[in-house]
């Protein structure tokens, strides 16, 4: 059986601290993973005989929930950290995230460019109506 936790020295789980995160949280005895979107609040070490597991004290992004939860080390399969979140959720994980629409004029462009025909800039001189 592998283990599934994710291994973290107290400065990398420190350093989440204040961050959103997109978060993979599985377990061993359930096949079906989960993704979450985590506010980062603080971080419980273990502590020989008093708690012996390490977890994020976590708040949900959509803001319901009153009080912290702890998210253990032990269920989190992947963490990245969002470089920035808007008010509706998305969020910038591991790059810039493609558009689903094309965010110019929509105007046609000639299909061949800096031909003598053509310029770089797409303008055939011609007017159109």
């Amino acid at each position: 059986m592998i283990s599934l936790g994710l291994n973290i020295d107290a400065a990398t789980a420190f350093s989440y601290i204040g961050k959103t995160v997109l978060v993979e949280l599985a377990w061993e005895d359930d096949p079906e993973r989960l993704w979450r979107i985590k506010h980062i609040v603080g971080v419980v070490l273990p502590v020989s005989g008093v708690n012996e597991n390490a977890y994020f004290m976590t708040m949900d992004a959509s803001g319901h929930d009153p009080f912290p939860n702890e998210m253990f080390f032990a269920s989190i399969r992947t963490i990245r950290a969002m470089r920035y979140r808007d008010r509706h959720g998305s969020g910038n994980v591991l790059g810039r995230m493609t558009l689903t629409y094309s965010a110019g004029s929509g105007a046609a462009l000639p299909a061949r460019r800096n031909s003598f025909t053509v310029p770089a800039n797409g303008s055939t001189g011609a007017a159109h109506p």
